[in-house]
């Protein structure tokens, strides 16, 4: 099938945040708490709502969490946030051929376009959907309803990829098909929970899915 458009999560999916989540997370508790969180706490909230981690492990200081959090993540977003291969020739392949594609992030927008223009591909996105644009959040479909009128496609004419449930959650939700990544730092029967359409072992899996020539 080829897709005219396609929505992607951002962390963990087109670019490598997962040290960077977790040493903010790590410095807001050691800092507020005395201690750190484990990775696998932090990875059980990837793809959800800042607010929805703090409320869970720091409910009583959450917007001084949050705060905390920010103020690391964000000095040091460009020194711990790293790539993925293939990635940006990937969506110069899908936007070449004039697939639409668009960003549905639980993060802000500013912070994700950031996170695009390091890696040179936030030319290739019409469209970036933060947290502050949507009432509810991933896996509610709001997120993805919410790029599909900002792209003007129906739901069957788009693929949604993403490394967490709650992206294949609200992607399906939706009446998007979805495309789970092998790469995630997430229990990977969590993913396939979700009954993915699809699977990508490699980015460059797209390009086969759209029937694009990958040269």
């Amino acid at each position: 099938m080829r897709f005219k458009g396609i929505l992607f999560d951002l962390d963990g999916t087109l670019i490598d945040t997962s040290n960077l989540i977790v040493r903010s997370f790590q410095h807001t508790f050691i800092q507020h708490y005395g201690r750190a969180l484990t990775p696998q706490e932090v990875y059980a909230f990837f793809g959800k709502p800042l607010r929805d981690a703090m409320e869970h492990y720091g409910p009583d200081k959450v917007d001084e969490l949050i705060t905390t959090y920010r103020d690391f993540n964000l000095t040091y977003h460009d020194e711990l946030t790293t790539g993925f291969a293939s990635v940006p020739e990937t969506m110069q392949k899908l936007y070449n051929n004039g697939i639409l594609l668009a960003i549905v992030t639980s993060k802000s927008k500013s912070t994700a376009i950031r996170g695009l223009k390091l890696f040179a591909m936030d030319k290739y996105f019409s469209v970036v959907i933060g947290h502050e644009e949507c009432q509810k959040h991933k896996p509610h479909p709001e997120p993805v309803l919410r790029a599909l009128e900002q792209i003007k496609l129906a739901p069957a004419e788009c693929l949604m990829v993403g490394d967490s449930p709650f992206d294949l959650a609200s992607a399906r939700a939706a009446g998007v098909k979805t495309a789970a990544v092998r790469w995630t730092q997430i229990a990977w029967h969590q993913l396939l929970a979700e009954q993915p359409d699809y699977v990508l072992t490699t980015i460059e899996d797209l390009l086969t899915i759209c029937n694009i020539e990958n040269k």
